[in-house]
Formats: C-alpha cells, sequence, structure tokens
C-alpha cells in the first residue's frame, strides 16, 4: 500500500490535493448529504473568536468539546433533512441545528453561533455556573448535550437523564439534586433543566428547584427523536458498531503516562469527532478541532475530499466553517499492554496522536464516547379492509378473499428492516418484511383467504415487529374493526342469504370501485362477493345460488 503523503503545503496559503492514502479501500466513511455535509462528518476547528475568544482564562484553546459535538449535530442534522437544499439557499426542515440569525441553519456564519450555544450548555470553562476550569468535563457535557436536544424539539423538555424519555427516573434524578447550587455535593448539572433547556439566548438559574422539576412532571411520558449515552472506557468494537450504524460518535482522549508502577494523567484532555472507521486495520478516521494533522503533514493517512486553500492570517480558523473543507486524519487503535495495573483511563489508544506525539510510557488513552444515537421507532398507523365502510357491518363470505391495507411508517431516526404481521382475532394471517428509510412510509396489501374461518366476527389487527431499543411500542399495533365472516352473498350480515341480499346485489349490478357507475348506482364492497372490486354476474350468482341458506 502507498502510505505517502500528498498534501501540498504552500507559505503564504495551504493548497491541498485530494488522494486516496493508506487504509482508505477498508475505511467506512459516514455518508455525506448535499445540505449540508458534503464531506462527511464535519471538520470544524476550535482556534475562533465569535462573539467572545475560546479561550480559557489561562489563554488556552478550549472549546474542542462543543466543537466535536457541532460536528456530529450538523453531520445529523444533515442526515435527517427532508428536502435537502445546499446553503446559502435558506432551508430548514430539521430542527436539530437552527440558524441564529438571518442565514440558512448550515451557511459558514452559523457555526460560531451554534458552538457558542453547547459551550454554556455543557459549561465550558464554567460560563454556564461560575466554578472556573478549561474545557469540558465529560459529564457536563452529557447533560448540556441533553439540554441541547430538548431545546431544539428533536426531545421533549423535562428530559435530565438524556435517555430521550420523561419517565420516573428524571423524577428520582431532579428529586436528588433539589435545592442544590453549583459546587454543593450533590448539585448536577443535568438536573438544572430549567430554563436552560428551553430558551435561547441560552441562559440558567443554577439552582435545582419545584420549577425542575414541574417541567419533569408536565411533560411525563413524552418520548423524543434521540438518545444520549457516554460509556467510559470503551472498546474498539464499541466504537465501530454505533460508527457503522450511523450514530454519532465524540471521544476523549486522556494524556496518561505509565511511571513504571502506576499510572498517572496529565491535566486536560482533547475531544474529537470519528468520522469513520477501519474494522479490518483496526483505525479510526477522525476530525480534530485544532489539529488539521493530515492537512498538515503531521500524519501519514487520511483524507480531504474538496481542495481547498486557507486564506491567512489564521488564526482565527475559519475555512473549515465551510463544511465541505475537511481533513479527516487516520490513527492506528492498538490496545493498552502496559504492566499491571491496567491504565484506569481505557484499554485502547491512538497511535502517533497528532496532538501530543505520545510514545510509550506516554499513551493517548480513549477515555470515553459520547453517543448521540436516533431512537428505532416504527408504527402502524391505519389499518382498513376491502370491506371497510360497509354497513351495517363488514362481511366477507365464507372461503373468499378480502383484501388489507396496512400503513406502515418509521418514525425513528433509523432506516429499518422489520416484519409487519396481520391477524384475525389470535390467528396469524400473514406477514411481510419491509425495509424503511428515516420517516419513511408505506402501505403494504395482504390478502386473506377465508377458506377454513368458521361464520364468526373478527377482529383485523396488524403488529409491526418490537425494534432492539425501541421505546414507544404502543403504535406497533393497531386494530380496525369488525369484520365478519359469512355465507357467500349474505351481504347485509344477518346469519341468511334472502331478498334483501339479492336484492342489494342487483342494485349494486355493474358498479366497480374505480367507476364511472351507472345513475344512481354505487359500489358496495360488501356486493362484491369476490373481491375483484366489481359487482358482476358473479357475485350476483353466488348470492342467487345460496338464496335460502342459513348460518348454523
Amino acid at each position: 500500500m502507498n502510505k505517502a503523503i500528498t498534501a501540498l503545503l504552500c507559505f503564504s496559503m495551504m493548497f491541498v490535493m485530494v488522494v486516496n492514502v493508506t487504509g482508505q479501500g477498508e475505511m467506512y466513511w459516514k455518508p455525506e448529504y448535499s445540505d449540508y455535509a458534503p464531506s462527511g462528518v464535519p471538520d470544524f476547528d476550535q482556534r475562533q473568536i465569535g462573539t467572545y475568544p475560546w479561550i480559557d482564562q489561562w489563554g488556552a484553546w478550549s472549546h474542542c468539546g462543543p466543537v466535536a459535538v457541532a460536528d456530529s449535530l450538523w453531520w445529523l442534522d444533515s442526515e435527517f433533512e427532508p428536502h435537502p437544499v445546499a446553503p446559502p439557499v435558506t432551508n430548514d426542515g430539521f430542527p436539530l441545528v437552527q440558524a441564529y440569525g438571518a442565514w440558512d441553519d448550515h451557511a459558514s456564519q452559523n457555526l460560531p453561533w451554534l458552538v457558542e450555544h453547547l459551550a454554556f450548555l455543557m459549561d465550558t470553562d464554567g460560563r454556564r455556573t461560575g466554578l472556573v476550569h478549561s474545557g469540558t468535563n465529560v459529564n457536563d457535557m452529557e447533560a448540556g448535550l441533553t439540554h441541547y436536544l430538548s431545546w431544539s424539539g428533536v426531545n421533549p423538555p423535562g428530559d435530565a437523564n438524556g435517555d430521550g424519555v420523561v419517565n420516573q427516573l428524571d423524577v428520582a434524578l431532579v428529586q436528588a439534586a433539589l435545592g442544590s447550587v453549583p459546587g454543593m455535593p450533590n448539585w448536577k448539572l443535568a438536573a438544572d433543566i430549567w430554563p436552560a433547556s428551553m430558551m435561547y439566548p441560552p441562559h440558567a438559574d443554577n439552582i435545582i428547584d419545584p420549577q425542575d422539576l414541574n417541567l419533569v412532571m408536565a411533560n411525563l411520558g413524552r418520548t423524543g427523536l434521540f438518545y444520549e449515552h457516554t460509556v467510559m472506557t470503551p472498546d474498539f468494537a464499541l466504537i465501530e458498531e454505533e460508527v457503522k450504524k450511523c450514530q454519532d460518535v465524540v471521544l476523549l482522549v486522556g494524556y496518561w503516562i505509565w511511571t513504571g508502577s502506576s499510572w498517572y494523567r496529565e491535566p486536560g484532555g482533547h475531544y474529537v469527532t470519528v468520522a469513520g472507521v477501519d474494522s479490518t486495520n483496526i483505525k479510526l478516521a477522525l476530525s480534530d478541532p485544532v489539529q488539521d494533522a493530515f492537512e498538515s503533514g503531521l500524519i501519514p493517512e487520511g483524507r480531504i475530499p474538496v481542495p481547498h486553500v486557507h486564506p491567512p492570517p489564521e488564526p482565527p480558523y475559519i475555512t473549515h466553517n465551510d463544511a465541505q473543507y475537511v481533513s479527516q486524519d487516520i490513527y492506528s487503535v492498538a490496545q493498552i499492554t502496559p504492566p499491571w495495573p491496567p491504565c484506569l483511563g481505557g484499554n485502547w489508544m491512538l497511535v502517533n496522536f497528532a496532538s501530543w506525539r505520545p510514545a510509550p510510557p506516554y499513551f493517548a488513552v480513549i477515555e470515553s464516547a459520547v453517543i448521540t444515537s436516533p431512537y428505532p421507532d416504527v408504527a402502524i398507523t391505519d389499518v382498513t379492509t376491502s370491506k371497510t365502510g360497509c354497513s351495517p357491518r363488514e362481511v366477507v363470505g365464507q372461503g373468499n378473499i378480502c383484501h388489507i391495507k396496512v400503513t406502515v411508517q418509521n418514525q425513528g431516526g433509523l432506516a429499518k428492516d422489520f416484519n409487519v404481521t396481520i391477524y384475525a382475532n389470535a390467528t396469524r394471517i400473514d406477514s411481510q418484511n419491509i425495509s424503511l428509510a428515516c420517516s419513511a412510509s408505506t402501505i403494504l396489501t395482504f390478502t386473506w383467504n377465508t377458506t377454513g374461518f368458521s361464520y364468526n366476527n373478527y377482529t383485523i389487527s396488524a403488529v409491526a415487529d418490537t425494534l432492539i431499543g425501541e421505546i414507544d411500542t404502543l403504535d406497533n399495533t393497531y386494530t380496525d374493526g369488525t369484520l365478519h365472516v359469512g355465507i357467500p352473498g349474505d351481504v347485509n350480515a344477518d346469519g341468511k342469504v334472502d331478498v334483501k341480499d339479492v336484492y342489494a346485489v342487483g342494485r349494486a349490478y355493474g358498479t366497480s370501485q374505480e367507476g364511472p357507475n351507472p345513475p344512481g348506482r354505487s359500489y358496495s364492497p360488501n356486493c362484491d362477493i369476490n373481491c375483484d372490486y366489481k359487482v358482476d354476474v358473479k357475485d350476483y350468482y353466488v348470492a342467487c345460488k345460496n338464496y335460502g341458506l342459513n348460518e348454523p
């Protein structure tokens, strides 16, 4: 394989060539979207000045956390945009990322506002609580991301723990922190949901009180579109699985030193966003908020899909605010195998991580993965039969067929394969397997052959599989009205075939579902005994043939 670096650097401006490099043939890249993640996961830079410089109290660039999350949310918003139109056209069909001014939600000038909103919610540098620190604590990132999902409207208000569902877990979390303020032992940023998760410009009262609890209680039972969870000391296999499921994964990397007898962690850490994974060669492609490592020639592997220049002066580094411009940096990932005891930070490291250039006994340890995932959620929204709407009740002749239409929708955030099964009472009639993209719906048609079914009333229902991780399962089942299986020709379902039935079929003779129908006559599904969507001599013959028959 060719491991040569093919990035071309100029002195006053940087020009980057597009090339495939080692590992790209094996790399799974998160997909590209026209509105607006045309190079996959964005690669925004933390070395910027928005309404304030993105530095901590000691003058260091400190916003890698909110920038890495902005990469993730931007990409997810692009994935779910229902009517994609690239900026500068103003077009915003999905609320995860919203415009903070008179521009498109995916315009370059929107990025600093998004980052600063996230930085406040995540208490980066203590901007929310006033507790002085540098950067973003991973638990605060989890809490702030949860509050952002509620603020955007994709998740309900009152979700304090980030699972996308408002339930007793949220009640317990807030109750345990009631009365606390920042710095107290029972303070939980996640529990301070009012007003931070509701309002913009963002602000918080920094006290957990009845307003927070009331917000939870008012929304009990509501479910959102996303859930957030943080995995400490994640294995490569977990990161690989989540990325390939198109979840958003932000990694916290810590700098650990093995002294020969124990582990020591340097202060700080660095957040990066996963843009791709190579399962064969055990590598990750990263969007790094502070290093364009491949673009700068610091590492031999990566990709730059769109050639671009970096006009001086930089910093601030704003070129990558246009999401098409990225340096997605590829690193080998290896298990840490030092002497006992194992590293407390994690089991896996980034090899030759450009931000620190660690070599044993120095390790860039993957300490945690902050994962934002769309909820799987499928629903049956309607069930009708070819007899729906008939009066005095719907009827199908024993031994004949009846068509059943089932409307199915993927209301979650993931494309899914699943089964839809229909039942007559508790008896399974048929099943179909379908695949639905996010927000897509379809109508399935089933044929029920009533041969072998006794004279009786039957409730028709449709059931969609419950998916792994699905929370809202009540709408996986939809029950239609009652359908009577009776004597063929008993079109009024009174248990016998008599002159009323023959007369009704005669009145509907010559009509069809599609029409046009003779003047004064209308199509009656009950009179369409053989269910071919027309009333003709075949139906009239059956009614006459069975004249005088009665149900037992």
